[in-house]
């Protein structure tokens, strides 16, 4: 697939402690922790294509979970830890069991959006019971999945990368800028933090007691040069 190669990293909350998990010429995209902290889910172009990856957090234990037709990424932890849903390109998001080997499990296909957008799943509700994600493409709204009644809610019509709070009610999203808060009960939200002219990095996460909240910033410099002309 060609270009650099994206590696991955761990470091402290404090900035210390930097260490790297993978060093060869493959990209290993979107590190998910394991709700017990003992793994890394993430999704990777070395079987060739990109498949779902985990990685044990001292750089151990590489193991390939998805050998799918297509194209599949956005690996997002339940919150036992036995299942991960993700994004496949070729259709409908699918879930998959995390212990048993993909040639004795079926991946649970999740049904298509009313709409017929493409929705990405970004975080599993603390109780388990639902998916949020983004609809595609251009980051076109929140859009809630409950794994019960198998349906869809639109909360938003603008926004990406919803994040549960612990509460299981509430959601942090981004959109380019700023940050939001939404009740996903009530719809209500209001304007969490603004970093303009800056734009926020592809997600958020946040600590297990909603009190700090992790992101990447995105900024542009640029200078004015002369040249003369001989």
């Amino acid at each position: 697939m060609g270009g650099q190669q994206e590696d991955l990293f761990l470091i402290r909350r404090d900035g210390t402690g930097l260490r790297q998990l993978t060093d060869d010429s493959y990209k290993d995209r979107e590190p998910r922790w394991s709700p017990d902290g003992k793994r890394l889910a993430f999704y990777s172009d070395r079987s060739g294509k990109w498949d779902i990856w985990t990685i044990n957090s001292d750089g151990s234990g590489l193991q390939q979970l998805t050998y799918a037709s297509g194209t599949v990424n956005n690996p997002v932890w339940s919150p036992d830890g036995t299942r991960l849903a993700y994004r496949d390109a070729g259709g409908s998001p699918s879930i998959i069991e995390v212990g048993k080997p993909w040639q004795e499990q079926s991946p649970r296909r999740l049904p298509p959006t009313s709409d017929s957008n493409d929705w990405v799943p970004w975080s599993w509700s603390p109780d388990g019971r639902r998916l949020a994600g983004t609809r595609t493409p251009a980051r076109a709204g929140i859009v809630v999945y409950s794994l019960e009644s198998q349906r869809y809610e639109k909360l938003t019509d603008f926004g990406s990368n919803p994040v549960w709070l612990s509460d299981g009610r509430r959601l942090l999203f981004q959109q380019q800028s700023k940050l939001y808060l939404i009740d996903s009960e009530s719809k209500k939200l209001h304007e969490v933090l603004s970093v303009a002219p800056h734009n926020f990095g592809i997600g958020v996460t946040l600590s297990r007691d909603d009190r700090l909240i992790y992101f990447s910033l995105v900024t542009v410099e640029a200078d004015i040069w002369l040249m003369t002309l001989e």
